[in-house]
């Protein structure tokens, strides 16, 4: 069942942050209307791309966020009125443009909200819609900066460290599709749109766990690296690397019964305590034996219920019985592309619609812009 599947999105992004979101709207059976420019979305630029042509419809980036949309171009400068057109016909209006872009075209959440009371609006913006920092440029990299990320991330004697792709903004898309949802309960409950106003900073800053809390502690987070403890890390294997995490005392009695070496019965290791206090000596006793074991052979002993975490591959992910049991990854037919793996929306839904291909740039212009649209052409 597509929970969303009589409601309209427009979405006008430019970046992941509002790309995800509108993703995870479609994945929920809502039609999402993407507007690009002319030139295309800027995730149609990022590769890999399929083949040596780097035919921007076929990026990773866009095949993935932009699944399951439609496609029309807009020159947002001078063809505003066509996206207040759209608008008209819509529940939702997504975008991660600032306000100093949209508001002098009238498309600011005061002049929608007079113009169609129960639109709701979501921005994502690197600082938000107020504040001091309101009008500050931000990128994936400096919203994890000032969210606090960077400050807990890496080796403790090296500098701060980045984690790939794109999570900040991957985060933040997350939250505005939760946020849309609950302003969506709200406006059935009241007939009244609502704005959600959401800082990319700020995802970054409430997603710290125990980290972000402590501040109120008066206590600074630092950086511990890849092992926290001996019993709680990433150690080397025979083909990859496995995530150990055996500080709980019973997991400690699994992974002792399971490894079979004598050093770990002994009494420099008996206690939490003392495998802290001795713990360079017990991470080299637990990496002799996880370098004598394969990938394959720790994945077995995880689902055995013994404490390990192996690192997947993206191709392994995309084959496994796991996901493709779930339909997180659909195999999908694409005009420009091919037949490419996708993923689907990040909950199991076992009646949900197979997940739609991206669009190609524009192929619903005539559809949804008719006539005025071809105006302009």
């Amino acid at each position: 069942m597509d929970v969303l599947a009589d409601l309209r999105v427009v979405e006008l992004s430019r970046s992941a942050a509002g790309a995800f979101a509108g993703r995870l709207c479609a994945g929920a059976g809502a039609e999402v209307v993407l507007i690009e420019p002319p030139g295309g979305h800027p995730l149609r630029a990022e590769g890999p791309f399929r083949g040596e042509s780097r035919d921007p419809e076929t990026s990773a980036a866009h095949l993935h966020c932009n699944a399951g949309k439609r496609s029309v171009t807009l020159a947002l400068d001078s063809e505003a009125d066509l996206v207040l057109g759209l608008l008209d016909r819509a529940d939702v209006f997504l975008s991660d443009l600032p306000a100093r872009a949209l508001d002098p075209l009238g498309l600011s959440w005061t002049a929608l909200h007079a113009r169609r009371p129960s639109l709701l609006m979501t921005r994502i913006t690197p600082y938000g819609d107020s504040g001091p920092c309101r009008d500050y440029e931000g990128t994936n990299l400096t919203a994890l900066a000032a969210g606090g990320q960077l400050k807990i991330t890496g080796d403790p004697d090296k500098p701060p460290l980045s984690n790939s792709g794109a999570q900040a903004e991957y985060q933040a898309g997350l939250s505005a599709f939760a946020g849309t949802l609950a302003n969506l309960l709200l406006r059935d409950a009241s007939g009244e749109g609502g704005y959600l106003d959401l800082s990319i900073q700020d995802v970054v800053a409430t997603n710290l766990e125990h980290r972000a809390p402590a501040l109120n502690l008066g206590l600074e987070a630092r950086r511990v690296g890849l092992i926290v403890s001996a019993t709680y890390g990433v150690y080397p294997c025979a083909d990859g690397w496995v995530y150990v995490t055996a500080f709980a005392p019973a997991l400690w009695e699994r992974l002792k019964a399971i490894a079979g070496l004598a050093a770990l019965d002994e009494e420099r290791f008996s206690t939490q305590s003392a495998r802290l206090e001795h713990n360079d000596e017990l991470q080299a006793v637990l990496t002799s034996w996880t370098l004598t074991k394969t990938t394959a052979e720790l994945h077995d002993l995880a689902l055995r219920g013994y404490p390990f975490t192996t690192s997947q591959t993206p191709d392994a992910l995309l084959r496994s019985e796991q996901w493709r049991g779930r339909r997180v990854a659909q195999d999908v037919d694409h005009p420009a592309a091919g037949r490419v793996a996708l993923l689907g929306a990040p909950w199991y839904e076992p009646d949900a619609a197979d997940v739609k291909p991206a669009p190609l740039l524009g192929e619903a212009n005539d559809e949804l812009l008719g006539a005025r649209a071809g105006s302009r052409r």
